[in-house]
């Protein structure tokens, strides 16, 4: 017989205790356990998250998405040899597969909008609000490329950054042979206007802005609150100071101080200088001060940004972040303080101690409406822009051994696809590369007659024609950029023998250009002769009075010795 042991009562208690207290504690500890369950797979979906984003950062793709694209958008091949929808759609699988676009999207933050709505219109803040790449912005990507390669050219032998901003001012003006009158400005691309070699006063400023931009410097159109035709200056934002560009005559406002025996204006004037000494501006202007800026308007001018809304976006931040070492034009400049930097629109008002901290300031939509109304052009003026495109898509190959006699002596061939030399030659100038796109354009002036027993059809005859002309002009150009200055000076001599009565504004800037390099030459009195005898449009009235006075005092110092 067994018997169980007794239970004392004190012992019972306790047992009634110790089970309730694990009855509770069990219920306590139901919930906590569901908790840590719950952000263990927080944590795990977390983990798993981080390591798809570190896969898509490092994923190989990834860097032969953009490589692949912005070698597609590269000046030399846009259009030529790669198509934009192409470069386009490598840009929108690296938003989608690496950039995190579409978890992510680089749009403007809720305290982004309140600040930049002062300065954008709604439609500026839509397309910098866009997740993907469009076409506007495969061009701008390209145009980025072009001004950076420009860029290169223009300040190569410079020592500091003054001399680099207006060695890149003197480039563009060069580049852009000026449209004096309004009513001759077309609605052209940057691209468009650096082929084509023209521009007016406000497009020469926006290139020129863009190509400043790729050296990370700052710059700014001023101009009167109430337009005038002939009342626009650049402001470039340098250390503490503001350096003064006249667009309109190609010229920069001259300091009082210059170097002796510079043929053209050496150092540029500051704001504060202006301001201090308001004869600089009546002194450079001379008899036409009344029609241009004078030191009191300035005080009361406009400050506009000049780009392009992509330039402002954060696709553009994040995808200039992502490019490879090798790709170092810039496509992004924030508005607003970014990361600690502060924005171009702080930049604008705390430079020179404040000296434009009172200044209205407008984020132009000029460059966004330039492109849409270069896309959108139609009718006559469509048939015009398409008219001066036409000869740099020569040469026109053809087979002079498969040719077949007709009846009369004459010979018909196969012609080939247009081969677009003069687009790439005039792209290969424009980044720097003179030697090669000066042989180029010899050789396209060679290529403009054909045998005279070979049918010809007509386009191709006048592509060839116009051809050469622009051929004769660009070589000129580009023996003046390299300094071969007595060289330049007969080239754009044998333009205007042939070519005088083709293109007005071209035949000015061939005249100008060519008493320039006669000035640098040495042949002073020539120089001094042309800009005496010759009455400019009234966009250049200035300069030429200004520069005859500089040239005789050079001259009068040299006699002397």
């Amino acid at each position: 017989m067994s018997f169980a042991p007794l239970q004392h009562p004190t012992t019972r208690l306790y047992l009634s205790v110790f089970l309730g207290l694990c009855f509770v504690g069990l219920l306590i500890a139901i919930p906590s356990c569901k908790k840590t369950a719950t952000s263990t797979s927080q944590r795990a979906k977390s983990e798993e998250g981080a390591a798809e984003s570190d896969s898509k950062k490092s994923d190989p793709d990834c860097n032969s998405y953009i490589d692949n694209a912005m070698s597609m958008l590269e000046p030399g091949r846009l259009g030529i040899s790669s198509s934009l929808d192409s470069a386009l759609v490598l840009l929108n699988q690296w938003a989608s597969k690496c950039g995190n676009f579409d978890d992510k999207p680089p749009v403007l933050t809720d305290s982004q909008k309140p600040f930049l709505k002062k300065y954008l219109n709604e439609a500026q803040l839509a397309k910098m609000d866009l997740t993907r790449f469009t076409e506007l912005d495969g061009k701008f990507i390209r145009d980025s490329q072009l001004f950076q390669g420009m860029k290169n050219a223009a300040i190569e032998g410079q020592s500091n950054d003054r001399e680099r901003v207006t060695a890149a001012f003197y480039y563009c003006m060069e580049n852009l042979a000026l449209i004096p009158n309004e009513k001759d400005v077309l609605p052209l691309s940057p691209y468009e206007l650096c082929i084509l070699g023209i521009g007016s006063p406000e497009q020469r400023a926006w290139i020129y802005i863009e190509v400043l931009r790729q050296l990370r410097i700052d710059a700014v159109l001023l101009r009167p609150t109430k337009p005038a035709p002939f009342k626009l200056l650049v402001g470039v934002l340098l250390d503490e100071d503001v350096y003064l560009f006249d667009p309109v005559l190609g010229l920069p406002i001259p300091a009082k101080e210059q170097p002796a025996d510079s043929v053209l204006i050496q150092t540029p004037a500051s704001l504060a200088a202006v301001y201090e000494s308001p004869d600089i501006l009546t002194s450079f202007y001379g008899e036409d001060a009344k029609n241009r800026f004078s030191a009191e308007e300035l005080k009361a001018a406009e400050v506009i940004i000049m780009g392009r809304s992509s330039q402002w976006s954060g696709r553009m931040r994040q995808l200039e972040d992502s490019l490879s070492r090798k790709q170092t034009f810039v496509l992004f400049r924030n508005l607003d303080e970014f990361k600690g930097a502060p924005g171009f629109i702080s930049h604008i008002q705390t430079i020179g101690k404040g000296i434009l901290k009172e200044a209205t300031i407008k984020v132009s939509d000029f460059p966004d409406a330039q492109m849409d109304a270069s896309e959108a052009v139609t009718g006559e003026l469509a048939k015009k822009i398409k008219q001066m495109k036409l000869p740099f898509k020569a040469p026109v190959p053809f087979d002079v051994n498969a040719r077949v006699e007709k009846p009369g002596g004459l010979f018909e061939v196969k012609w080939g696809p247009p081969t677009r030399k003069l687009l790439k030659s005039r792209t290969a100038q424009l980044m720097g590369d003179q030697r090669q796109a000066i042989k180029s354009f010899v050789r396209t002036r060679l290529e403009a007659g054909f045998p005279s027993d070979l049918i010809v059809p007509q386009e191709t005859r006048l592509i060839h024609l116009m051809a050469a002309q622009q051929a004769a002009y660009f070589l000129a150009l580009g023996q003046y950029i390299q300094g071969e200055e007595a060289a330049a000076s007969r080239s754009f001599n044998d333009y205007l023998r042939l070519y005088a009565r083709v293109d007005p504004n071209r035949t000015l800037a061939a005249m100008y250009l060519m008493a320039i390099s006669d000035a640098k030459a040495g042949k002073l009195s020539s120089a001094i002769l042309f800009v005496a005898e010759n009455d400019p449009p009234a966009a250049l009235k200035p300069s030429f009075p200004y520069l005859e006075k500089r040239w005789r005092a050079i001259r009068n110092k040299t006699t002397k010795r």
